[in-house]
């Protein structure tokens, strides 16, 4: 069983307290080849990492509802993707620091794993309805699957070699989807058997980025480089694309709210996007910061759409009903949050890439000036 890593330290909470500023925005087919199925996982142990010094102790959050607070990794690693369990536990890839980590807001403690294989590269995450927590492996063309109470990894070749896995995302079903960032594909794995199909995208080159499931199970990318979303349909298996109305404007990552309209960030345009598949439409919303580089998203429990803005280092919420922008800086320079996730009360958590934070957000002390 792999060790537990000496990384076991108090969260430092770095930074408080930001208001909101309000901003109001104007709005501005086919199939695809045979799947393939991939080989049995192998599975390994963690391996622990030498013991290292944490990079500052508990901090105390301040008592206001309005604070922003940032945590600092216990040694850097560059946290890329997280995902939120049961438990209100926020679980994180580590990208450079080749490492698995989980934060307990509750005692505000981190631990951390390393994966079984250097130069992995732990990308994506997504957690399953048994526990597991499941990540890709972009530098091996592999998944692997973390099973916290044995502290094992399960790992899963992927067949296209090179593929880039990158985003993950469980279906109603408990079977796994995910983008090939380099392998212009969408990849199914089903974890009763380990077997892996995957659906060739309709525009080469596209690197398949985000991927989301809609209310009705139908499976949806963002092509960043091709400047699309896209539909897998889980029964047919057929692949369908649609261009959204700004042309090269870089579709990053997706969410599929209640009524199954899809909303994406347009990286290179700066906007918001959101397609209707009942009626075959899109509207696109220029961000508060123009030229803000949104990133991540997600879509509150309330439905409001919460985006991450790069270049801005911004996180912004839009309210669809209102079309009303709220926007909140970041206090970190550089923070480039690269997947954003509400937990169980309603609190916003992004990882911050740049400065190799945590970072947390209640709206429900948030006020508009």
């Amino acid at each position: 069983m792999g060790a537990l890593l000496s990384r076991h330290a108090r969260g430092r909470l770095v930074s408080v307290a930001i208001a909101g500023l309000v901003v109001v925005a104007s709005a501005c087919g086919g199939g695809g080849e045979e799947p393939t199925v991939s080989p049995s996982p192998t599975v390994r142990g963690g391996t622990p990492a030498p013991t290292v010094t944490p990079r500052g102790s508990a901090g105390t959050p301040v008592s206001s509802p309005q604070a922003l607070q940032e945590y600092a990794l216990p040694a850097g690693g560059f946290p890329h993707s997280l995902a939120i369990d049961a438990q209100g536990r926020i679980w994180f890839t580590e990208l450079f620091g080749n490492r698995l980590g989980r934060f307990d807001p509750e005692v505000q403690a981190f631990q951390e794993w390393a994966v079984p294989r250097p130069n992995a590269q732990p990308h994506g995450i997504a957690i399953a309805q048994d526990g597991s927590v499941w990540i890709t492996y972009i530098g091996l063309s592999a998944i692997a699957r973390f099973d916290p109470a044995t502290e094992r990894f399960e790992e899963f070749s992927i067949p296209t070699p090179n593929s880039g896995p990158h985003t993950l995302v469980f279906d109603a079903n408990g079977q796994l989807w995910f983008t090939e960032s380099r392998g212009d594909r969408i990849g199914r794995l089903d974890p009763a058997t380990g077997d892996i199909v995957e659906y060739p995208v309709l525009t080469p080159n596209s690197v398949p980025y985000g991927i989301t499931v809609a209310p009705d199970g139908s499976v949806w990318f963002a092509l960043l480089r091709g400047s699309k979303i896209g539909r897998v349909d889980p029964v047919e298996g057929v692949v369908t694309e649609f261009q959204p109305p700004t042309a090269g404007q870089g579709a990053r990552r997706i969410a599929a709210d209640a009524s199954g309209r899809l909303w994406f960030t347009e990286y290179n345009a700066g906007q918001l996007g959101m397609f209707d598949p009942a009626t075959g439409t899109f509207r696109e919303f220029p961000t508060p910061t123009p030229n803000s580089r949104p990133y991540a998203i997600t879509i509150a429990r309330d439905g409001a759409i919460w985006i991450t803005e790069e270049a801005g280092n911004a996180i912004a919420r839009f309210d669809p009903a209102t079309e009303a922008w709220q926007e909140f800086p970041i206090p970190s320079p550089q923070a480039a949050c690269r997947t954003i996730a509400e937990d169980a009360t309603g609190v916003i958590w992004c990882p911050e890439s740049g400065p190799s934070n945590l970072l947390r957000l209640d709206p429900s002390g948030l006020v508009n000036p």
